[in-house]
């Protein structure tokens, strides 16, 4: 049997060139996203001052001097970026995109958030995350990035509701949740609005211990008084 060695060497070829290319991307997206935060601290430095890297103000016009530059680590998806943060005496210029105190982009933030909520344990999903991003998680800081969740939570069963939905649909419905000391079955009452084109929508949803009437009541009487 004749062996065809061009296709064998073309499909090495073509291997070697998937794992150069998606290697070399990851380093020159890094690479880039840094340029972009260095030159977006340095143009903010420069706004400041009103003057360009090359020019000088006299004594007299000078409110504040360049001192500099210092390094912060950023947390991307593409792995931790290092860059120059541009400083003068007074005051230091963090990139526009970057809040005072973020460390992390915030697509970290939400794949540590979605791990917690596929019942990864709280020590695990900082192993999880740093296999991608290569930073190492703390399981504090997994807990307060996860606490978000409580807000948007809140928010949503607090939320105003409209008035215009034909149908009411009430279930019941038991979920298995993961504890630190297993799984566990947990029973939530739900509450889905159709509309008269057929639009289905979760209006509401509590945690039970049974549906008895007082559970169901506590839930109708929570979409009443949001506008229902």
């Amino acid at each position: 049997m004749r062996t065809d060695y061009s296709t064998e060497r073309f499909e090495g070829f073509l291997r070697d060139m998937k794992e150069s290319f998606w290697g070399d991307l990851q380093g020159q997206v890094q690479q880039t996203v840094k340029e972009m935060l260095e030159v977006d601290s340095e143009q903010r430095m420069e706004e400041y001052l009103g003057l360009r890297w090359y020019e000088r103000a006299g004594e007299e016009e000078r409110v504040d001097s360049r001192k500099g530059c210092y390094e912060r680590d950023y947390a991307t998806p593409w792995g931790i970026i290092r860059f120059r943060v541009r400083r003068t005496r007074f005051r230091s210029f963090l990139p526009r995109v970057l809040g005072a105190f973020e460390r992390r982009a915030p697509e970290v933030a939400e794949l540590i958030r979605q791990a917690f909520l596929r019942g990864i344990p709280t020590r695990a999903v900082g192993r999880v995350v740093a296999l991608v991003t290569g930073e190492p998680i703390s399981a504090q800081t997994v807990s307060r990035l996860t606490r978000v969740l409580d807000t948007q939570v809140r928010a949503f069963q607090e939320a105003g509701l409209e008035d215009d939905w034909a149908y009411l649909l009430l279930d019941g419905i038991w979920m298995k949740v993961r504890r630190s000391f297993g799984p566990q079955r947990v029973l939530l009452l739900v509450a889905y609005g159709i509309r008269p084109n057929g639009e289905r929508r979760l209006l509401a949803f509590v945690r039970a211990r049974g549906e008895s009437q007082a559970a169901w009541e506590g839930l109708l009487q929570n979409l009443f008084q949001r506008g229902l």
